[in-house]
């Protein structure tokens, strides 16, 4: 049994009114067998964790005044003309559908236009929304409907997008998500994913639950077909295959849905929101001298990320690498060549951070350069990682997961 209404197993209908008893100190006039079975299904209708979840969902929304944000926090312009995506019409079962064009989201310029809180409450009212053309559709329809298919573009994703305040922000929403959120996603529909997106997908992986794990599919070359097959095509915008548009025509129906772009300087708060997010290793680099660091990666695809400040001057920061050699091959090693250019950085001023995706598997060399120096020594506190995309990657997400360690991937 699927464990919702009309739907329910006699141990199922038993759970749930054991369920409404458990709660009954908190129970409200909104809480009807639709909702409360959704915490249930959300903890394989285990009552003392379907409880648990409840009443820390209702501590989390007064918290937060929740229920009071649409008409009480005002949104930021920026959020609201910059930050990607929308909820647009309805799938072949009625049930809302949200685009974002994520890719298309300039990271850096939200980040430094907004705060981390800011974009998390304006997370917050879409879910609410959501929730709430749930509620709309289940009225106009005269059933339940209670799941949103989510279609996530990610042409012209990259490493801009993996800066880990991104990523620590993306980790936030999700923790949010799948504690407050329970049976929301009906089906998450991933386009035109980058040869990036395995280790994106092994630095949120840990906070998404195995139900959500399993309602994520990557759609192939063939992804107009796929969405057509979930997606009327008068109900689907003309830019993703379908026939739909604005009045005025738009093919991409920017009208309800956001689709980014560069942020204008003028949004910019001026004030520095980028933070440390890992434990720094502080270190003195002599006058003349440089720190390396060496990092042998075995597979392609991988990403090294790093975080550095110094202490009242700068210095210069490069990545090299050079492929191995195998023991008696009779091969030459070759020499290190320049994957990151070796810049100075005003690290003593404003902490410095990026991330390489390394293309090819050898050794890879961080270089902390001070040679230049010849009287002062550096001091720097640095945090360097190397990400290696998840095996897991590839076995739980469906699809057409394959494509992402060839040549025809894309990488925008």
């Amino acid at each position: 049994m699927s464990g919702r209404v009309g739907d329910l197993s006699p141990q199922q209908q038993e759970a749930l009114e054991k369920f409404k008893n458990k709660i009954k100190d908190v129970l409200q006039p909104h809480m009807d067998d639709v909702f409360l079975l959704k915490w249930l299904r959300a903890r394989s209708f285990n009552l003392a964790k379907a409880e648990e979840m409840l009443r820390l969902n209702l501590e989390f929304r007064k918290r937060l005044n929740v229920d009071n944000l649409k008409k009480e926090y005002k949104v930021p312009e920026v959020l609201t003309k910059y930050f990607t995506g929308g909820l647009f019409c309805w799938d072949k079962e009625g049930c809302p559908v949200f685009y974002d064009p994520f890719g298309l989201l300039d990271v850096k310029g939200m980040l430094q236009s907004v705060q981390c809180s800011d974009i998390v409450k304006f997370k917050l009212l879409i879910l609410e929304e959501i929730w709430e053309e749930f509620k709309t559709q289940s009225k106009k329809l005269g059933r339940p409907v209670e799941g949103l298919t989510l279609v996530i573009d990610l042409d012209q994703f990259g490493m801009r997008h993996m800066s880990k305040q991104a990523i620590d922000v993306d980790i936030q929403i999700l923790k949010i998500f799948e504690a407050n959120y329970p049976e929301t996603l009906k089906t998450a529909m991933i386009i035109r994913a980058p040869r990036l997106f395995p280790v994106l997908y092994s630095l949120v992986r840990p906070f998404l639950s195995e139900d959500t794990k399993s309602k994520l599919y990557i759609c192939g070359s063939d992804w107009k077909e796929s969405l057509l097959q979930k997606i009327d095509a008068h109900y689907l915008p003309t830019y993703w295959g379908g026939t739909a548009t604005d009045p005025d025509g738009d093919p991409k129906c920017r009208s309800k849905i956001c689709f980014g772009g560069s942020i204008p300087k003028s949004y910019y708060s001026g004030s520095d929101e980028t933070s440390v997010t890992g434990n720094l290793t502080t270190v003195t680099v002599q006058n003349g001298s440089c720190l390396t660091l060496e990092y042998d990666v075995l597979v392609p695809n991988c990403v090294i990320r790093w975080q550095f400040k110094s202490d009242q001057h700068d210095i210069k920061f490069g990545v090299y690498m050079r492929k191995r050699i195998l023991k008696n091959s009779g091969q030459k090693g070759e020499e290190l060549r320049e994957v990151v250019p070796s810049e100075k950085h005003n690290s003593h001023k404003v902490l410095a951070e990026g991330e390489v995706l390394c293309t090819e598997a050898g050794l890879y060399v961080v270089k902390f350069d001070n040679s230049y120096s010849w009287m002062t020594s550096k001091k720097l506190q640095y945090n360097i990682e190397l990400i290696i995309p998840s095996k897991e990657t590839f076995q739980e997400v469906k699809g057409a997961a394959g494509q992402f360690n060839t040549e025809q991937s894309q990488d925008k």
